[in-house]
């Protein structure tokens, strides 16, 4: 079931796009962290861990309403998705790495400091607790500090490591194309599921148009495969999101935020009639939505999404994809 769909990638924002409105006086994400004196740890960071150089990175996007997290360690590389929860008013990363990992977790405010308090889920499915304790020392320097985190949920006295980072000036340096990282142990990723599964196709922009609205869709590989990305823009509406297979539960699924402040969560599956999207949407003022949408394949270069209700067995709204081609190179 799993290898069937495992491509399926952001298509069920693009329908619900169509009644997504900005809630006015909403506060964002950007507002919580500069109301807070927290934007210190926005830019991009570089330094020593256990002879290591390890280079973090935290970067705004969709108007401040998300962060994007980096992380590069040697052959370790992580890529997390920060949101504000319009229902709970929680700041959640969800994230994945190139070594078959999961990461959920919430950041808090600790005397200043930011705790990112994480639960990581390896390839095997076994797990650990951890807090990432982030401290500024001035405006361009902070501390990382990890604890491990026992089943009680209690943190240790002690960090079981602890690094000094200094501020990144400039954009970042475009690094050569490395061979994939190597896997300590046997399981199947993403990447592998969508080749098996015959979706590559998937891959790619794409732009479907409905009256006078177009609707620009882009899906792109991370982490070696290990998770997709997903972009759409559709007017003043613009939207991210990520998808991340967990291999000791054989389950594909996506999160994303649009800059109105919504934020959306899905799982994948496949059903009678092609593969299903079944997400949930929250907008900025807390209400939410449940709905599914499934795609099917006309041709290399075409797909087609029908959007249900979460109770309808007839479909609501249907848009066709064409294949946005790379321009010809000038002679």
């Amino acid at each position: 079931m799993v290898r069937r769909l495992a491509s399926s990638t952001g298509i069920a924002i693009v329908l619900l796009a169509l009644c997504t409105l900005p809630a006015a006086g909403q506060m964002k994400l950007g507002d919580f962290i500069e109301n807070g004196g927290y934007d210190w740890i926005i830019g991009r960071w570089a330094g020593e861990n256990e002879g290591t150089t390890t280079e973090v990175e935290y970067k705004w996007i969709l108007d401040k309403h998300a962060v994007l997290t980096e992380v590069k360690m040697g052959e370790f590389k992580f890529r997390g998705f920060v949101m504000l929860s319009p229902s709970t008013g929680e700041i959640t990363e969800t994230a994945a790495d190139n070594m078959g990992g999961t990461w959920k977790g919430d950041w808090t405010d600790e005397g200043g400091d930011l705790v990112f308090r994480v639960r990581h889920t390896d390839a095997n499915g076994q797990v650990r607790k951890v807090e990432f304790v982030h401290a500024k020392v001035d405006a361009d320097t902070i501390t990382i500090a990890m604890y491990r985190v026992d089943d009680s949920g209690s943190r240790g006295f002690e960090p079981s490591g602890k690094a000094t980072y200094k501020r990144q000036r400039g954009a970042a340096a475009t690094q050569a194309a490395a061979t994939e990282a190597r896997r300590w142990v046997e399981y199947q990723k993403l990447g592998d599921l969508v080749t098996e599964g015959g979706y590559d196709w998937m891959l790619g922009k794409w732009l479907a148009s409905e009256s006078d609205q177009q609707y620009a869709l882009e899906h792109t590989w991370v982490l070696d495969k290990h998770a997709a990305l997903v972009d759409l823009k559709m007017g003043d509406f613009v939207y991210h999101g990520m998808i991340m297979y967990v291999p000791s539960r054989q389950e594909i699924f996506q999160v994303g935020a649009d800059n109105t402040g919504g934020v959306w969560n899905g799982t994948w599956e496949q059903s009678y009639d092609g593969a299903t999207h079944r997400v949930e949407y929250t907008g900025a003022d807390g209400s939410t939505r449940k709905m599914e949408h499934v795609y099917s394949k006309t041709d290399n270069d075409t797909f087609q999404v029908k959007e249900y209700g979460s109770q309808s067995s007839q479909a609501r709204r249907t848009l066709t994809f064409k294949r946005q081609k790379a321009p010809a190179a000038a002679k």
